[in-house]
């Protein structure tokens, strides 16, 4: 991934409110890397249309809110993040609601329902304490896991060194085994 001009990126964010030239050079360069972010943790196409759809509708309503001493990138990138987030949830809860009809009339699978139950639920589990970190620490492990990017990349998105970044991503990780083993 090229590097981001990240001052002309904010400059261009903060026209974007009020000019749709420029909202759509916005999107044309940040929707493949939305996407790919998206794309890779979902593994679904339809989903991930979908949930990359609401990350830029709320870009859009929410532009006039962007605050240009932080770099657009990491403004966006949290959208996207808990807009994922936001989406595991429903597509929780939607599971728990209907246990009982999936055992009823689930098929037959090699996954043992038991294994399937405790997987779902590390899984939940996961996505609560990603969620409780500190913002830049859930962002690095959105980027670094989800959209699969180098810490170099990251870096670039998010205006700070790799070496940052790999330190970061060494808190996050320390923070997340220590809530995981609660």
């Amino acid at each position: 991934m090229a590097k981001l001009d990240n001052d002309y990126y904010n400059r261009l964010a903060k026209l974007a409110a009020d000019d749709d030239t420029a909202f759509i050079e916005l999107y044309e360069k940040f929707f493949p890397l939305v996407y790919g972010m998206i794309f890779s943790r979902l593994k679904n196409v339809s989903a991930a249309d979908d949930v990359v759809s609401e990350v830029f509708m709320k870009m859009s309503l929410n532009l006039h809110t962007y605050n240009d001493r932080y770099n657009f990138s990491t403004w966006l990138f949290t959208i996207a993040t808990n807009t994922l987030i936001n989406h595991f949830r429903k597509e929780n809860r939607r599971r728990e609601v209907s246990w009982d009809e999936f055992f009823e009339h689930a098929a037959p699978s090699s996954e043992q329902p038991e294994e399937k139950l405790l997987a779902d639920e590390r899984t939940a589990n996961l996505l609560r304490a990603v969620d409780s970190l500190p913002e830049r620490q859930r962002q690095i492990i959105a980027l670094k896991y989800w959209a699969e990017l180098s810490n170099v990349n990251i870096a670039d998105i998010l205006n700070i060194s790799a070496s940052n970044v790999g330190f970061i991503h060494f808190q996050a990780i320390k923070k997340l085994r220590e809530l995981l083993d609660k």
